[in-house]
C-alpha cells in the first residue's frame, strides 16, 4: 500500500492529510532511510522498519524545507558556522542548530521576526533591519544558506559570494520569472518553460561569476501559496 496510507491505518497520523505532510517534511524513514513520496509502495507483508520523527518544532515551514533538502542531499552542517540571508522567524536557522551547526548568524532587513527561543540561544547572532548588500563582516562563513522575498537572487548574488565559499540557495520563481508569466489568483507561477527558462538563467549566472552548481534539487514542500521552489547547492571553484 502507499506510504500515507499506511501511516494513517497504523495510527501514526488522523488523517491522510496529515501523513502526506510528515512524509514530504522529511520525517518519516522506512528501513533507515528517509522517504519523501506520499505514494512510496509499502509491501503489506513488509519487514522494513517504519519510523517516524515526530520530535522535530520548526517556527516556520523553511525549517522543514531546508531539513529536507539537508537529508536528502547528505550535507553536513555539523561544527560549521553558517550565514543565514533572510532568517525571518528562524526556520532555517532552527534546522542547522538541529544538525549541529557551530553557530549561526542571522541576517533580515525585518524585526522582531525571530522566534524568541533562537533570540535567546547563544549560538545566535541576529542582525535586524539589515539588507544584506549593506552587511558588513570581517568574518568568513563556512557556510551562507538564503531565503529571501520580493527580490531576485541574482540581484543579492554578488553580494553573498565574498562571504562564504559554500551556499544553499531557495530558489522561488514567483521572485524570479517577471511579472509577465502566468500565475493564477493566488499568485502561484503556471508557466513551467518560463521557470526552467529562469532556472537554467540563474545557473548560468553562477557559472559566470566562477561558482559551480553541485546539486540543484526541487524542494519537497511547496511556497506558502503553492509555488514550487529550488535549492541550490552552489561551491566556489
Amino acid at each position: 500500500m502507499r506510504l500515507d496510507q499506511y501511516l494513517l491505518e497504523k495510527g501514526y497520523c488522523k488523517s491522510r492529510q496529515k501523513a502526506k505532510e510528515l512524509i514530504t517534511q522529511a520525517r518519516v524513514y522506512v528501513g533507515g532511510k528517509i522517504i519523501c513520496k506520499p505514494a512510496f509502495w509499502i509491501p503489506p507483508e513488509g519487514t522494513e522498519e517504519v519510523v517516524v520523527d515526530v520530535k522535530r518544532v520548526f517556527p516556520s515551514r523553511a525549517g522543514e524545507k531546508l531539513w529536507a533538502f539537508l537529508e536528502t542531499s547528505k550535507l553536513e552542517v555539523r561544527g560549521k558556522s553558517v550565514l543565514d540571508v533572510g532568517s525571518s522567524t528562524g526556520g532555517f536557522a532552527q534546522a542547522l542548530l538541529y544538525r549541529g551547526a557551530r553557530a549561526v548568524t542571522c541576517v533580515d532587513v525585518g524585526s522582531h521576526q525571530l522566534d524568541t527561543a533562537l533570540r535567546e540561544d547563544p549560538r545566535i547572532r541576529l542582525f535586524e533591519q539589515c539588507d544584506i548588500r549593506e552587511f558588513q563582516t570581517q568574518e568568513s562563513f563556512d557556510l551562507l544558506v538564503c531565503d529571501v522575498s520580493f527580490i531576485s537572487l541574482s540581484k543579492i548574488l554578488d553580494f553573498l559570494i565574498p562571504l562564504s565559499a559554500c551556499f544553499i540557495l531557495l530558489f522561488k520563481p514567483q521572485f524570479e520569472v517577471g511579472l509577465c508569466a502566468k500565475r493564477s489568483k493566488k499568485g502561484v507561477v503556471l508557466d513551467a518553460e518560463a521557470i526552467k527558462k529562469r532556472c537554467l538563467e540563474f545557473e548560468a549566472e553562477i557559472e559566470a561569476k566562477g561558482l559551480q552548481l553541485k546539486n540543484m534539487q526541487k524542494s519537497s514542500l511547496k511556497g506558502k501559496a503553492g509555488n514550487e521552489e529550488f535549492f541550490f547547492y552552489i561551491e566556489k571553484h
